[in-house]
């Protein structure tokens, strides 16, 4: 029973893991590009779905888990995935918000500084507005120069990699 109820666990946080990384680990700083490589055999992802199916398929053809707790298994991580759009949005969606906040960053930035008034337009739950954010003390005088900016983008990205590392590691 035991062993069971381990694997159960196991699997569930393997999954889980699985679907964050995939589904919800995105930044601002993993996307400062509008390039976006051709979607092929390649680089295209296995659907999460299929894989689930698969790796539980896998546990109950060697008895690791009976179909039952199989099937509990694969609702929990839908009403997870649900809960998690629920909370995020979906992941079209919050490309395209991102891809719309970077081409309005870039206009503004174009005369060196974002403005009080350009700041009012981005979304108060930014990363940006974060008390830790290289752009807290930035912000007291209510602008955002291009070297303070060029310094925040840099921060993201070796946050972003740090998160890929330990992900990975």
């Amino acid at each position: 029973m035991r062993k069971v109820i381990a694997s159960m666990i196991a699997t569930g946080v393997l999954v889980v893991g699985a679907f964050a990384v995939s589904t919800i680990t995105s930044s601002e700083a993993s996307a400062q590009t509008d390039e976006t490589p051709a979607a092929t055999d390649e680089v295209r992802r296995p659907h999460g779905g299929a894989a689930l199916d698969q790796v539980l398929g896998d546990l109950v053809e060697d008895g690791t888990l009976n179909q039952d707790q199989a099937d509990a298994v694969k609702e929990a991580m839908i009403a997870k995935r649900d809960e998690l759009k629920e909370k995020f949005g979906d992941r079209r969606e919050r490309i395209a918000r991102r891809h719309d906040m970077r081409k309005n960053i870039r206009a503004w930035l174009e005369d060196g500084v974002i403005t009080a008034d350009e700041l009012s337009g981005i979304p108060e739950d930014s990363p940006i507005f974060a008390d830790d954010s290289p752009l807290a003390d930035a912000l007291e005088d209510g602008e955002i120069t291009q070297a303070e900016w060029d310094a925040f983008i840099e921060q993201r990205k070796a946050d972003h990699e740090a998160r890929r590392s330990t992900a990975t590691g």
